[in-house]
C-alpha cells in the first residue's frame, strides 16, 4: 500500500530540484510557437523529461499524461501522473516570473496528490486526498468571503478564448464592476492555488487542460473550496473544460458564466 505522506514528500524534493531548470535555461531567446499566444521552451521539454522519468519510477506501472513530447493523450491508468512542466510558459518566455510545475496524481480516476510549485518564491502548495492541503509547513483555507461585492476575482484569459473575445469582456466588464477588482496572472494551476489560499476569493478560466488544474482542483477542495466546471459541474479528471474555484459562495455567485 502506498504512503502518499512519504510519497509527496519526495514528490517536493524532485520537483524543486527539477525547478533548476527554470534558471538554467534562457527560454526568453529559445521558444517555438505552438499556436498563438502559446509558446514551448527547451525548460518545458527539460522539465518533463527529467522529472517525468523520476515520477515513473516512484510507482511501478505508473504512467505520465503531460503536456509535451507526445504525452498529451496518454491513457489514465491503475496510477498516472498528470503533469504540466511549466504552466505560464508565456510568462517565462517574457520573463514574467510567475510560473510553476504543477503536478497531479490520479488513483484510477480520481485525484489522490495535488502538488504546484513556484519556484520564484518557493512556495509549495500541496494536498493529500482527505488530510487537508498545505502551503509550505502550513495549512490552508479558502476565503470566508461570501459577498462578490467585496472579492477579489483571478480572471483567466488564455488562448482557447481568442474566438470569444467579446464575450470574455462582458464576463470580465461585469467581474470589475460588481467585486473588488480582478487580477489576472497568467498561470492557471498557481492561480487556483491563490483561490485555495484565500489571496483570491475565486478564480475562473475557461478551456484549460487537465495538466492545468487537476493538481490545482484537489488543492482548492482539500482547503474547504469547490472545483465546478463550465456547466456548473463538479470536476472530474476530463481531459479539457473550465474551471471555477475558490470559496463555495463566491463559486455560487460566478455560475452566471457557466453555460
Amino acid at each position: 500500500m502506498i504512503n502518499y505522506e512519504d510519497l509527496l514528500s519526495e514528490i517536493e524534493r524532485l520537483m524543486k530540484e527539477a525547478s533548476k531548470i527554470f534558471f538554467d535555461l534562457d527560454p526568453e531567446n529559445n521558444f517555438e510557437m505552438k499556436g498563438r499566444n502559446d509558446f514551448v521552451t527547451e525548460v518545458d521539454f527539460k522539465v518533463q523529461e527529467v522529472l517525468g522519468g523520476e515520477l515513473l519510477e516512484l510507482i511501478e506501472g505508473s504512467n505520465l499524461l503531460a503536456e509535451e513530447r507526445d504525452k498529451s493523450s496518454a491513457e489514465i491508468k491503475d496510477y498516472t501522473w498528470v503533469l504540466d512542466p511549466v504552466d505560464g510558459t508565456s510568462n517565462l518566455v517574457h520573463g514574467f516570473q510567475h510560473s510553476v510545475i504543477s503536478l497531479a496524481l490520479i488513483e484510477k480516476s480520481e485525484v489522490v496528490i495535488g502538488a504546484v510549485y513556484d519556484p520564484y518564491r518557493n512556495e509549495f502548495f500541496s494536498a493529500i486526498k482527505t488530510k487537508g492541503a498545505r502551503l509550505n509547513d502550513k495549512a490552508i483555507r479558502v476565503s470566508d468571503k461570501e459577498e462578490l461585492a467585496n472579492s477579489l476575482i483571478g480572471v483567466g484569459t488564455g488562448g482557447g478564448r481568442l474566438g470569444r473575445v467579446d464575450e470574455t469582456f462582458e464576463m470580465m466588464r461585469y467581474i470589475y464592476e460588481n467585486t473588488n477588482g480582478i487580477r489576472r496572472i497568467g498561470s492557471a494551476a498557481l492561480e487556483m492555488c491563490y483561490s485555495a489560499c484565500g489571496r483570491y476569493d475565486a478564480f475562473i478560466e475557461d478551456d484549460l487542460n487537465l495538466w492545468d488544474y487537476a493538481g490545482g482542483t484537489l488543492i482548492v477542495r482539500e482547503a474547504g473550496g469547490q472545483v465546478i466546471n463550465m456547466h456548473g459541474e463538479e470536476v472530474m479528471t476530463e481531459r479539457r473544460g473550465g474551471i471555477i474555484s475558490g470559496s463555495k459562495k463566491i463559486v455560487d455567485e460566478l455560475k452566471r458564466f457557466t453555460y
